[in-house]
């Protein structure tokens, strides 16, 4: 399996169904237009447990510029001003509790291994950590 570069944004709050209904329809509106140099980009974009929007790229053929990673930034700032949601504080990050279940947690030394946060840069990363 390729791997594939992730950007992922954990939120301040959890989502409710209808925010992850416009996360999600977001995400897949602007994945499927996403390019570089006019070249579109292999990518998926989902929310994940109510409390993180995650884009993954494959990047074998087509590597993501600067300027197409600036638009990731744009779409999730934007995405957090529509719903009243903080992305990108990066001390925001998920844990799982003893009971296997998804909580919105503070950065720190005991969960940097287990956690989702926003230093993930590897899909294959973060399926290790969510478990898949």
């Amino acid at each position: 399996m390729t791997d594939q570069r992730t950007w992922v944004f954990v939120a301040n709050r959890m989502l409710n169904t209808e925010e992850v209904f416009i996360v999600n329809n977001t995400l897949s509106t602007f994945v499927s237009n996403w390019k570089t140099h006019g070249t579109p980009i292999d990518a998926q974009g989902f929310c994940f447990e109510c409390a993180a929007v995650v884009i993954a790229a494959n990047e074998a053929e087509v590597k993501a510029s600067g300027c197409s990673i600036d638009k990731i930034t744009h779409t999730v700032r934007s995405l957090g001003e529509q719903l009243g949601i903080d992305f990108f504080d990066r001390f925001n990050v998920l844990s799982k509790n003893e009971k296997g279940e998804w909580y919105l947690d503070r950065y720190h030394h005991g969960n940097a291994s287990v956690s989702i946060h926003s230093m993930i840069l590897s899909h294959l990363e973060f399926n290790k950590k969510a478990g898949e």
